[in-house]
């Protein structure tokens, strides 16, 4: 694990990785916390915490292969649940939100999963930001198939399904769905999925 900490009282508890391959944490603000817990694997991980106060937590026994990138604004906040799954995916957490995943959840590669748009969308009459950043959870069981989009505001309920290539962008509260489409919407409901491979 490359680690490179230009920051200020940044604390960094790395000790619960099990294995790591090609990863890396940039740390540049201050006050920051980055947590890995026991059993987690890392490989071509990406940390880029550029402003202060955040938070990452990464919880026992997960494996991931992720780019994170928190800037600009302090006060993020990224947590991921036991046992879960990363196959590839981009987190850009800003303008002090949070992105939630829970336990056990299953998710592909090619994902993008942020907060925030970057940059200001502003209407035109009354020069107000419309645009602004919000929370993304994403509850226990949930596996989001490659190539989705998971944007700010997005909630989706424990054991769900997000089909390929969707967008997901409202709240999905029902538990046991699957989602699909760009924007996403429920296509059916009363279904949980199990991580075996079929024989």
């Amino acid at each position: 694990m490359n680690i490179r900490d230009s920051g200020n009282n940044n604390s960094l508890d790395l000790a619960g990785v099990g294995k790591c391959v090609n990863s890396e944490i940039v740390v540049a603000g201050n006050e920051n916390r980055i947590k890995i817990s026991s059993g987690a694997t890392l490989v071509n991980v990406r940390i880029q915490v550029l402003s202060s106060g955040n938070i990452i937590e990464i919880g026992p026994n997960c494996r991931l292969t992720a780019s994170v990138i928190m800037k600009l604004v302090d006060g993020n906040k990224l947590t991921i649940g036991a046992g879960t799954t990363i196959g590839g995916c981009n987190f850009i957490c800003g303008e002090g939100t949070a992105v939630s995943i829970g336990n056990d959840c299953m998710l592909a590669w090619n994902l993008e999963i942020r907060t925030t748009d970057s940059h200001a969308i502003i209407e035109a009459s009354t020069g107000e930001r419309i645009n602004p950043a919000a929370d993304i959870v994403i509850d226990d069981h949930v596996w989001i198939g490659a190539h989705a989009t998971i944007l700010k505001g997005a909630h989706i309920a424990r054991d769900s399904v997000v089909s390929i290539r969707s967008v997901v962008t409202g709240k999905f509260e029902e538990p046991g769905i699957i989602l699909g489409g760009a924007p996403a919407r429920q296509l059916r409901s009363g279904i949980t999925w199990q991580r075996p491979l079929l024989g």
